[in-house]
Parts: structure tokens; C-alpha cells; sequence
């Protein structure tokens, strides 16, 4: 891979990673899988905007749906996710 195209990729992972929202809901999720309801009790957001930012970290590749009975619940789909938010917490 050429180092630009390595950067690009590494600047739109930071950007889907620069929304606030988007790091609440995968911390919450990189602690327990959950669906939209729980997700909104846990982040105090309504559903169409968690849905939203569902829809950007699933199309990043860092989060994933699965259907349970009737509801869909997500999941951090990468290990690193969990370890990259804890570094991120560290870093002042």
C-alpha cells in the first residue's frame, strides 16, 4: 500500500472518530453489545440521531448489526476500538 493511500485511510478513520456522539455510543458498546433503545437510555440521544451515527461506524467497519428476535443489536466488530478509546482517555 503507498503511504498515501495508508494516510487517507488513516484520515477517515480520525474523522469518523471526531464526532462526540460516534465515540459515546463505541464506548458504550465496546463495554456491552446493545441496540438502539439501550443505547439511548446509556447516551441520552434519540433514536434517529444514534441510528445516524450506527450507520457511519458500521460503513467504517468498526461496529456491526445482528438481529436478536426482533430488535438489531451492535457490537464493536475490531478489538483495537476498545484500546484506541482508552488511549484516547489518556492522552491530555
Amino acid at each position: 500500500m503507498r503511504i498515501d493511500a495508508y494516510m487517507d485511510k488513516e484520515a477517515r478513520l480520525f474523522a469518523v472518530l471526531s464526532d462526540p456522539a460516534r465515540l459515546e455510543i463505541l464506548d458504550a458498546l465496546s463495554k456491552k453489545k446493545g441496540c438502539v433503545s439501550e443505547l439511548q437510555i446509556k447516551t441520552g440521544r434519540n433514536q434517529p440521531n444514534i441510528s445516524q451515527h450506527l450507520r457511519v461506524l458500521r460503513d467504517s467497519g468498526l461496529v456491526e448489526a445482528r438481529k436478536e428476535g426482533r430488535r438489531v443489536c451492535y457490537s464493536v466488530c475490531r478489538p483495537e476500538v476498545k484500546g484506541l478509546l482508552e488511549l484516547a482517555k489518556r492522552i491530555d
